[in-house]
C-alpha cells in the first residue's frame, strides 16, 4: 500500500516541497518512483507512482506535455514534482488545471535534492512506517509454553500484511495442519483452493523467483476466466533448514507493488523470528518437563511442597487434573531418546501444548500427559483419544522406521502429584496389556479390571501355559479353548453358552466332553475355574 502523498509530504526531508495543486488528492497512495526526462518516458509507468522530472523534456517538447495529459497514463500517477528554476521557471497552466481535475497533487521540488536522496528518503519511510505497524510487542507474553501468545502474535502479523498490502495472507503451521489467515477475504478468494496447493500446485502454473535465498517464489495460474493471470506469493519458513510452516499473500488478480514488498519482507522476517522464538521456548519447557517427570518416576522428587512448585514454574497447574499416558517402542529396535525431536515433532502434530506435554523416559518410553481441556464426558474423551492416537501413530511409525508402538493410558484423573502412580499403572497396563493382546494398538489400565493387580512375566507365560495339557495340541485346539472360555464366562452354562456362540446346545455340550477329557479338570473346583479364566485370557 506505500504510504499517502500527504504522510510523505509531512516528514522532514520533504518539508521543502511546496504544494501547487491537486490539494485534494493528498490520500492517494505512492508506490514507486519515476523519473520523466525522457520524451517517451511516461509510457513506461505503470500507475501509483511519485513522478518527478527535472522539466528538461518539457523546455525541449512543449507539446509533450499535452501528450502526457491526454493519455491514459496521466490519471494513474499519484503525485507529480518538478523542479523549477532549472528549465521551466513556473507550471504550465494546463499543467496545474489536469492535476486538479484528477485530484493528483503537484510539488515543486528543491533545486538541491538529488533523485537518489528522494528515493532514499521514501525508502526510509516507507520502512519505518511499516516497523511501526507490524510493532506487535504488545501482545502479552505469559509463559514459555504459552501457545496463545504465539498464535496472537501470528495474527497480529497477518493482520498487518494485509493492512499495509491490502492483499490477504496465510500462514500455515506443517506441524499441526492449522492455517491462520489475515481476514476471510483470503478464502473469499482463493477459489476454494487448498493449502498445500499454494506451494506444491497440482495443476498448470508458472514461477518466478522473487528472492533466491528466502525461496520467496511467485505462481501464477494462467485461465481464460480470468482477465489477468490468478497468482499468489509463497515463502516457506524454515528452522535448523527444515520448513515448519509457508506464509503466502494472495495477489489474485493483482500484483504487489515496489513497496509492497517492504511489508512482504517484514511480515516475513517477523514470522521467521517468530518460528525460532517458538522453537527455542519449547525446547526449554520440554528440556525443563523432561527433568521434573524423571525425578518423579524415579523417585528422586517425593515432596509434595516441592512437585507443585516445580509444576508451577512448568507452567502446569498442579490443580488441575491430567491423565497420563506411556508410549512404548516394543522392538527395541528405534531408540526414543535418540528421536526425541522428531517424536516431539510428531506430537505436536496431534497435540497442541495446551493439552498435551511430553517427556522421553528412557530408549523405549515416552510420557505424555494430556489435559482433557475441552471439558469432554470423560469416555467420550478416550474415544477421541483413540482416534488421534492412531494419527499420531501412523506419524511416528512412518518417521520412526522399524518402529511398532503400544499406547497405555492410566484412565485415572489426577494431579501431578499423583503423576508417578499413574506413570506406574500405565507401565502395568503396557505389562499385561501386551500379553493379553499383543496386537491391540491402545489399552487403558481401568479395562485391565482384577488383571490390574497381577505382576505377570511373560517367560512365566509359557509355564503355565503347560497346564492346559494335551488341549494344546489338540487339532482342535483354538476351537474348544474359545468354547471352553465362554462357557466359563458364562458360568457354565450349557444353554447361555450355544446361544452367545450360535451353537446347538450338543454341540457344545460334546465340545466340554471334550475339554475335560483332555485336561482333565474338575471344573466343579472354583480355583480352577479361576485359574483356567485367566490361562484362557493370555492364550486367546
Amino acid at each position: 500500500m506505500g504510504l499517502s502523498v500527504g504522510e510523505m509530504l509531512q516528514k522532514d526531508f520533504f518539508k521543502d516541497f511546496v504544494l501547487a495543486a491537486g490539494h485534494k488528492g493528498l490520500s492517494k497512495h505512492v508506490q514507486g518512483i519515476a523519473v520523466l526526462d525522457a520524451p517517451d518516458g511516461f509510457g513506461w509507468t505503470r500507475g501509483r507512482e511519485f513522478i518527478i522530472s527535472s522539466g528538461y523534456v518539457f523546455k525541449q517538447k512543449p507539446d509533450l506535455l499535452d501528450q502526457y495529459i491526454q493519455s491514459g497514463q496521466f490519471p494513474k500517477a499519484s503525485c507529480i514534482g518538478i523542479k523549477l528554476g532549472r528549465y521551466i521557471d513556473q507550471f504550465p497552466d494546463e499543467l496545474i488545471q489536469a492535476c486538479n481535475d484528477y485530484d493528483i497533487p503537484l510539488v515543486n521540488i528543491p533545486m538541491g535534492i538529488s533523485w537518489m536522496d528522494i528515493m532514499n528518503n521514501l525508502n526510509v519511510i516507507v520502512m519505518n512506517k511499516n516497523i511501526e505497524h507490524f510493532n506487535i510487542g504488545k501482545v502479552q507474553f505469559n509463559n514459555l509454553s504459552d501457545l496463545s501468545y504465539h498464535v496472537r502474535k501470528i495474527n497480529r502479523i497477518l493482520s498487518a500484511v494485509e493492512t499495509e498490502m491490502d492483499f490477504p495472507a496465510m500462514l500455515y503451521n506443517l506441524t499441526n495442519d492449522k492455517a491462520f489467515y489475515s481476514s476471510e477475504r483470503f478464502k473469499e478468494i482463493s477459489q476454494g483452493m487448498q493449502p498445500e496447493e499454494f506451494w506444491n500446485p497440482p495443476f498448470n502454473f508458472s514461477k518466478e523467483i522473487l528472492c533466491e535465498n528466502l525461496k520467496m517464489a511467485r505462481y501464477r495460474i494462467f485461465d481464460t476466466k480470468y482477465d489477468s493471470p490468478y497468482s499468489w506469493i509463497t515463502v516457506p519458513i524454515k528452522v535448523d533448514n527444515k520448513v515448519q510452516a509457508y506464509f503466502v499473500v494472495l495477489e489474485a488478480t493483482g500484483l504487489i507493488d515496489y513497496f509492497d514488498q517492504f511489508a512482504l519482507r517484514t511480515g516475513y522476517l517477523l514470522l521467521q523470528e517468530l518460528y525460532e522464538q517458538i522453537l527455542v521456548t519449547q525446547s526449554i519447557g520440554d528440556i525443563g518437563f523432561e527433568s521434573f517427570v524423571n525425578a518423579l518416576v524415579s523417585g528422586k522428587l517425593t515432596n509434595e511442597t516441592e512437585i507443585r512448585s516445580h509444576a508451577e514454574e512448568l507452567s502446569l497447574d498442579p490443580d488441575l487434573e491430567y491423565y497420563t499416558l506411556v508410549v512404548k517402542e516394543t522392538i527395541g529396535k528405534v531408540s526414543m531418546s535418540k528421536n526425541r525431536d522428531l517424536i516431539r515433532t510428531s506430537i505436536r502434530g496431534v497435540f497442541s501444548s495446551t493439552e498435551c506435554r511430553t517427556a522421553i523416559i528412557n530408549d523405549d518410553h515416552c510420557l505424555m500427559l494430556l489435559f482433557n481441556k475441552e471439558g469432554l464426558e470423560e469416555q467420550h474423551y478416550i474415544t477421541e483419544l483413540r482416534t488421534r492416537l492412531k494419527k499420531l501413530n501412523q506419524r511416528l511409525t512412518t518417521d520412526l522406521e522399524g518402529a511398532r508402538l503400544y499406547y497405555a493410558l492410566s484412565d485415572v484423573k489426577d494431579d501431578v502429584v499423583m503423576l508417578e502412580r499413574n506413570y506406574k499403572r500405565c507401565l502395568q497396563t503396557l505389562s499385561v496389556g501386551e500379553i493379553l493382546d499383543p496386537q491391540q494398538l491402545f489399552k487403558t489400565y481401568s479395562s485391565l479390571g482384577a488383571l490390574a493387580w497381577l505382576s505377570i512375566r511373560p517367560d512365566e507365560i509359557e509355564l503355565m501355559k503347560r497346564d492346559l495339557g494335551q488341549l494344546q495340541n489338540h487339532p482342535d485346539a483354538e476351537m474348544l479353548m474359545e468354547t471352553l472360555k465362554v462357557y466359563l464366562e458364562c458360568k457354565m452354562n450349557f444353554s447361555q453358552t450355544s446361544k452367545q456362540m450360535f451353537l446347538h446346545i450338543n454341540t457344545v455340550r460334546k465340545r466340554i466332553d471334550e475339554v475335560i477329557s483332555l485336561l482333565p479338570v474338575d471344573l466343579e473346583d472354583p480355583a480352577i475355574r479361576l485359574k483356567l479364566e485367566l490361562l484362557l485370557k493370555f492364550v486367546s
